[in-house]
């Protein structure tokens, strides 16, 4: 409980920092956009390959392929479920469509990576770059193909410095290959920036919208609601029926649930910009999100270190 508790307090420090850095107008949309291109580029795939120098255990290779198999029937269960329900709600044609990835696209790199990082070490970050494969998979084919009306390119997930990263260290981490200290340093070095920057980002995200659109939307509220709370209690429920009647490794349920109850993933503001599918509703939904992630993220957290222990 300490643990976590000093985990909390870092990310809530490194967070606040970042707003009152944007208040300041030390970091502005330029400089926010640079940070986070070197965050996503850089830094995060460093952070990615350092974790494959983790020593193998049959327990970490497990626990990755149990991820890997959740994160498949998660994307596929939740696509099939919130398209249905998205036909029901009275919104228009494109905010539905909106709603379909928002719910069902969380922040697994951006957030989830140095979260799951900072609450169980190298083990964590490797469970959630399988669950991000199975992200990206979706994501830049379905997530696309709704958000455009056109079908998704390989390319993109091909080409993407994550998913590059992500095989890298799998490929790394089951084979007997480790870096020696004096390359392993200095990618750990690089990868110890993950999780204060990616923090001081989502602060200054938080410092850049309008506080009374971003409280004030109902339909955004439905949207965290189904993201923050519906879909990890779901997954929580199953992962705690499935650790009781298994030998699951808690971390590993653990990862699994809370890689489901990270806030909208700001790539579905991305491409609704770009394909000009309800770009603001997207961007107030992520930024409510995000927000609201502060109190439901830590009751997730706490939720699991009891049950799942």
């Amino acid at each position: 409980m300490d643990a976590l508790l000093l985990v909390f307090i870092k990310i809530v420090v490194a967070v606040t920092l970042g707003f009152i850095l944007r208040k300041a107008k030390v970091i502005d949309a330029r400089l926010q956009k640079g940070l986070s291109d070197i965050l996503l580029l850089a830094i995060l795939p460093f952070s990615i390959v350092a974790s494959s120098n983790y020593e193998k255990t049959p327990e970490v290779a497990e626990g990755m392929l149990i991820t890997l198999a959740a994160a498949l029937i998660y994307y596929i269960v939740s696509l099939v479920a919130m398209r249905l329900l998205s036909r029901k709600l009275p919104f228009e044609e494109k905010e539905k469509r909106v709603f379909v990835t928002m719910t069902v696209f969380a922040n697994t790199g951006f957030v989830g990576f140095p979260l799951m990082s900072a609450l169980y070490g190298n083990a964590g970050l490797l469970m959630a770059v399988v669950f991000n494969l199975a992200y990206n998979l979706f994501m830049y084919t379905y997530g696309i193909h709704l958000l455009s009306g056109k079908t998704g390119s390989l390319k993109s997930i091909l080409t993407n410095p994550v998913n590059i990263a992500s095989v890298l260290a799998i490929l790394i981490f089951v084979s007997p290959f480790r870096f020696p200290t004096y390359v392993s340093g200095p990618i750990d070095l690089i990868a110890a920036m993950t999780v204060p920057l990616s923090m001081i980002i989502i602060g200054s995200n938080l410092a850049a919208m309008p506080f009374v659109k971003v409280v004030s939307d109902p339909k955004s509220y439905l949207i965290s609601f189904v993201r923050l709370v519906l879909l990890p209690g779901v997954m929580l429920l199953g992962m705690y029926l499935i650790f009781v009647n298994t030998s699951m490794a808690p971390e590993t349920a653990a990862v699994i649930t809370l890689m489901c109850a990270l806030p909208c993933g700001s790539m579905n503001v991305i491409l609704s910009e770009k394909y000009d599918c309800a770009p603001e509703f997207a961007a107030r939904a992520t930024v409510q999100s995000m927000l609201l992630c502060m109190a439901t993220l830590p009751l997730f957290v706490l939720i699991c270190d009891k049950l799942l222990a």
